[in-house]
């Protein structure tokens, strides 16, 4: 679940076409009876996404390049990066998840904070999505509130990451997921088809679990899944291009 926390960070952060973002903030998992508090951090630049975790120690980075479609997972600690296509794991996290059946309501509570010059909205979201879970039919849920930063300058250039997300192999999700958790990995990379000409994310704090009358669903309301996440700065500094390069001295294994 410590994968889930990235998943959601990049969930709603839509992606300049022309222009920089760096944002760093803090996030706090609990999952299986565990909670695991970690650093945040995303940059953007053109086609690509970087976004790194620290979490009990250990560092992780996600890079997604969206010209090549591939999503690759490095480990620190062991040097290692892993390299995905997203066709591929659209593929393997859709054999269980109807997509178009996606529910999504995002709903505006009147709350609004400020980071920095953004003005974020609180918004209360409900997604539903019918899953099937070892062999169980369930509905994958995930409730909680975001908060959206709206027109705000840096979403003008939203043009690749809306665009990418119209495509058939789009896959905005962590590989992990695809085959441990194809429902929540297909759930959320649907979210941020919808969501990404909706706004930057400033926070979010949500809640996942698969309801229904089987032996998982009745795992899931035993053991919250919790999400919570929070950015405390941005910044448009323009980032070097080997920010989005696997380090040097890395072994690299394509999956």
């Amino acid at each position: 679940m410590k994968f889930l926390a990235l998943v959601l960070a990049g969930l709603f952060a839509t992606l300049p076409a022309h222009a920089d973002l760096s944002m760093t903030g803090r996030s706090t998992v609990i999952a299986m009876g565990m909670q695991g508090i970690g650093q945040e951090g995303l940059w953007l630049r053109g086609a690509q996404l970087r976004r790194d975790l620290i979490d009990r120690g250990k560092a992780y980075s996600h890079l997604y390049d969206l010209n090549k479609r591939e999503i690759t997972v490095v480990d620190h600690s062991q040097r290692l990066a892993q390299v995905y296509t997203m066709s591929a794991l659209n593929t393997q996290a859709d054999t269980k998840l109807a997509s178009k059946d996606l529910k999504l309501n995002l709903t505006p509570t009147g709350r609004r904070h400020m980071l920095q010059k953004w003005t974020c909205a609180e918004y209360d979201l409900v997604a539903a999505m019918p899953a099937e879970v070892g062999g169980e039919k369930v509905s994958f849920t995930l409730a909680g509130t975001v908060w959206l930063a709206r027109d705000v300058p840096e979403q003008r250039e939203t043009a690749a990451i809306v665009s990418a997300a119209q495509t058939p192999d789009f896959f905005m999700g962590i590989p992990a997921l695809a085959k441990s958790s194809p429902a929540q990995a297909r759930g959320m990379s649907e979210i941020v088809r919808r969501m990404a000409p909706m706004g930057l994310l400033c926070a979010a704090e949500v809640k996942t679990k698969y309801e229904g009358s089987g032996r998982m669903a009745t795992l899931s309301n035993k053991l919250d899944s919790r999400i919570s996440l929070s950015y405390e700065q941005y910044g448009s500094t323009p980032l070097n291009a080997d920010a989005f390069d696997i380090p040097n001295g890395y072994r690299v294994t394509r999956q």
